[in-house]
């Protein structure tokens, strides 16, 4: 009786167990469609060297049609693309130049990476209590809440160095920044960037895309 019991019971965790499928499903509904958006995003890195931010406005209508516009100390630039091509404008000469583009990704884009899931090797998710459960990968150990349905953090310790990302989401649950602590050699880089517009691009111009 005691084993026909035990059964059972492991047939009702396994059928409640998370799968990373799922977690990669819930994470995609909770998202708004990446090929779709018009987001504003400043990203602050705080080194040894000093105090750097960077501040990128971008536009995205399918994978045909993307607006980037990029501020930094070193760098003001736009770059849009439209189907084969793309143009790449200094704002501080206005002076262009007129590129074909075969879908390669762009600099800028990577700042606006937040899903680790979406690339890399990843295990199947381990309980660890309550709603929280942990995903061993290539990029690390990621943790994630059942519940709220959303990334907690993400920490990766290699032989010379150790990386923490931590993310803060607002009451209604939306992504609102990502924050990246880095030590290597005992010096800690830190990396916040923050989401300060996400919306639809819907009512975006589709004359900003034409050259």
């Amino acid at each position: 009786m005691s084993k026909i019991l035990l059964s059972i019971l492991l047939l009702s965790i396994s059928s409640f167990a998370l799968t990373l499928d799922q977690v990669r499903a819930d994470l995609k509904k909770s998202a708004m469609a990446q090929d779709s958006t018009e987001m504003s995003i400043r990203t602050t890195v705080n080194s040894a060297a000093g105090r750097q931010t960077i501040s990128i406005y971008m536009v995205k209508k399918g994978e045909s049609k993307i607006y980037i516009e990029m501020k930094s100390p070193l760098m003001n630039q736009r770059s849009i693309v439209n189907a084969s091509r793309m143009k790449v404008i200094d704002l501080n000469t206005n002076k262009f130049q007129i590129h074909p583009y075969n879908g390669d990704a762009l600099g800028a884009k990577s700042y606006a990476k937040f899903n680790p899931l979406e690339s890399g090797d990843w295990q199947e998710p381990e309980f660890v209590s309550e709603n929280l459960y942990k995903i061993n990968g290539s990029k690390g150990t990621l943790y994630y809440d059942s519940r709220k349905k959303r990334i907690e953090k993400l920490e990766n310790d290699g032989e010379t160095s150790s990386t923490l990302t931590t993310f803060t989401y607002d009451a209604e649950n939306n992504l609102k920044s990502m924050n990246v602590s880095v030590i290597a050699a005992g010096v800690e880089t830190k990396i916040t960037t923050e989401i300060l517009a996400l919306r639809s691009s819907k009512n975006f111009p589709d004359k900003l895309f034409e050259f």
